[in-house]
This record gives C-alpha cells, sequence and structure tokens, in this order.
C-alpha cells in the first residue's frame, strides 16, 4: 500500500513538472516571438542594413536662431558680415550689413521681450542633440530605401510663432525648423496667438522628426497627384504617413497620425464603423469641400460622430487604407507606392474591410 502511494506521489509530481515544463515552455515560445517582433521593424529592414546605411549618414543642423543671438549689438555690421559666409542668401543677403535700416530691425528683432522669452522657450525644450540621434535612424532607413538621395542640410530659425507658416519646411534644399513651435503643447504661447488646443497638441518636440518625414521629405517622392474624390484625398494623405512610419518605426502610431492617446484609441476602436458609414452615405467617391472640411482638414471632431472622435478621419481610414494594402503586396516598394497616382488600384488590391462594433 505505501508503496503504491509512494508510486501515486510519484506520479503525480512527475506530471506537475510535465505541465510546468509546457508552460514553461509555452511562455518562453511567447516570450522569444514577442521579442523577435520587437525587435523587428515595420520596414522589414534588417538591422546590418540600418547600421551600414547610417555609416553614410552625417547629420548638419546650423543653429541659425542660436547665432542670431549671439551677435555682439554694439559691432552689428561686422557680426552680420561674419554670420553670413555661414548661412545662404535667403537668410542673409548679400551687402545687408551696410544697410542701417535693416541692422536696426534685426537689432529690434534680438531685443524684443517676446523673441527673447520665445528663444529661450526653446532652447529649454527642443533638446537638438537628441533629434539628432533619432534622425541619424531615420535617415538611415530612409537611406535604403533610397540609397541615391542626399541628406539635406538642416537650419534652425525662430521667426516668432508665424501660424502662417508650415513648422517645417524645404527653401532652396535647405531643410528649415521653426522650433517655436515646438515649445511643448502646455505653452502659454499658443494660446496667447489663438492657436487652437488640438493643433498645438502637436506642438511638442517629440513630433519634429516625424514632421520633418511627414512635412517635408515626403513631398520629394509624392506623385503630386491627388485626386478629386474623397477617397482618392485620403490615400493621398495616408501615404504621406506610411511613408513616415517607415522611416520611423518605432514611433508609436498615435506620433504618426497626431492623435491624444484617448483620439487614437477611439479612431482605432471605431474605424469599421467609420468605413461603413462613408459606404453607406456614398461618401467615398463623393467631391466638394464639404468632404474635404470634415474628413481632411484640421478639425477638433468630427460631428458625425461625436466630441469623443478625432479630426481629419479621411487621413487615419486613409493610412490604414495603405497599410492594408502593403501587407497584401508585398511585392509593391515604398518608391512604387509614393509614385503610383492609381487610386482604384490601391484601393481595390489593399483587401481592406475593417469589422464594425
Amino acid at each position: 500500500m505505501r508503496f503504491f502511494i509512494k508510486i501515486k506521489k510519484m506520479k503525480s509530481k512527475t506530471l506537475f513538472f510535465g505541465i510546468f515544463l509546457a508552460v514553461f515552455a509555452s511562455l518562453l515560445v511567447i516570450f522569444l516571438l514577442s521579442c523577435f517582433r520587437n525587435n523587428t521593424p515595420k520596414n522589414n529592414i534588417t538591422n546590418s542594413e540600418l547600421q551600414e546605411s547610417k555609416q553614410q549618414i552625417n547629420i548638419s543642423v546650423l543653429r541659425y536662431d542660436r547665432d542670431l543671438f549671439a551677435l555682439d549689438l554694439n559691432n552689428l555690421p561686422k557680426e552680420v558680415e561674419r554670420l553670413s559666409k555661414q548661412y545662404p542668401p535667403f537668410l542673409i543677403e548679400p551687402g545687408v550689413w551696410n544697410n542701417p535700416e535693416q541692422l536696426e530691425r534685426l537689432k529690434a528683432y534680438l531685443q524684443d521681450t517676446v523673441i527673447i522669452a520665445l528663444y529661450k522657450a526653446a532652447e529649454k525644450t527642443v533638446k537638438m542633440d537628441n533629434i539628432i540621434k533619432e534622425l541619424e535612424t531615420a535617415f538611415g532607413y530612409y537611406k535604403v530605401f533610397y540609397p541615391n538621395d542626399s541628406i539635406p542640410e538642416i537650419i534652425t530659425l525662430l521667426p516668432g510663432l508665424d501660424l502662417t507658416m508650415p513648422s517645417v519646411y524645404f527653401y532652396d534644399n535647405f531643410l528649415c525648423i521653426n522650433v517655436d513651435m515646438y515649445l511643448g503643447k502646455e505653452s502659454h504661447y499658443y494660446s496667447a496667438v489663438g492657436l487652437p488646443l488640438y493643433i498645438a497638441e502637436r506642438c511638442d518636440p517629440v513630433y519634429l522628426s516625424v514632421d520633418i518625414f511627414k512635412k517635408a521629405i515626403v513631398d520629394q517622392h509624392l506623385n503630386e497627384e491627388h485626386g478629386n474624390t474623397i477617397i482618392e484625398n485620403m490615400i493621398f494623405e495616408g501615404k504621406k504617413l506610411y511613408f513616415t512610419e517607415m522611416m520611423l518605426p518605432d514611433m508609436p502610431e498615435r506620433y504618426i497620425i497626431g492623435y491624444p492617446e484617448e483620439k487614437f484609441d477611439w479612431a482605432n476602436q471605431y474605424v469599421g464603423n467609420i468605413w461603413n458609414y462613408m459606404i453607406e452615405k456614398n461618401e467615398l467617391f463623393g467631391k466638394g469641400d464639404a468632404l474635404m472640411r470634415c474628413y481632411i482638414e484640421e478639425s477638433p471632431f468630427t460631428k458625425q460622430f461625436g466630441n469623443d472622435s478625432p479630426g481629419r478621419l479621411g487621413i487615419f481610414l486613409g493610412w490604414k487604407l495603405v497599410q492594408s494594402y502593403m501587407a497584401n503586396n508585398p511585392e509593391v516598394t515604398l518608391p512604387e507606392l509614393m509614385q503610383t497616382s492609381d487610386y482604384q488600384k490601391i484601393l481595390d488590391n489593399s483587401k481592406f474591410k475593417p469589422q464594425a462594433k
């Protein structure tokens, strides 16, 4: 009897140990797969490819904003002439140091209390060394996709919250960044100039690298024909976001689209409902300013779906459609995607059928 009990105990221990091993093995597989997924970027570029590409990268940043505030105001003509040798003529015109009126304007700008405050705020929030590291990786991916392209020289500017200007743009092949548009979403300067909160939320340094690709670099590779229908515009804008996420594969998607977390979660949850709504209302192939304002242009929310929804839902849908198209057509390269204006082909081959909740 004792022997039988001993055998039963041994079998029980053996069974328990076997179950433990099975559970442990399963958890180990899940962990390893998770690590593999986390270490495999969305763009399928290997680490060796990235490292080889990064060796060709040299990010050059000219701090025009900082150099201006380092000028000796008591010796401005010579100081401006000296500085002109470092910057292109669209910033410092030849001979401007001999123009007293222009020098007085520069002096007034550098002594303006608001400009000084903006400069100090930008120095505090925009950590360019960190951004350069991020850009080295992003441009490393970029050079894998576009090996013959050069890396633009970057110039930082401080125009004084000029909301008529984009925050990032090309001028004479220089990539210009208005650093006063990245002071942090809580900055009181944005509310002071009447910038809506849903836009000011993207005036944060975390968006700077995103904006460089989404607002500037991508325009060098897009086919400019964005079509007339809402679906064509959705796909056109979606291609910009897809391009950006390929350069910043580790960036959370909510930063790529520029949504607060709760708005991004809402859009993800109801993507199928929005898509079905547009189909039922025959809006996908509709035209006109009203649809553009509703689904593409900046807004705090989309009125058809309530205050909890984000704006620009057409861009979000277009992005998800492009993601689906590229996932289901792996033979299509990023440069090919960016150059195609056959939006019907992208729509048909995307197999985009999100489920409504």
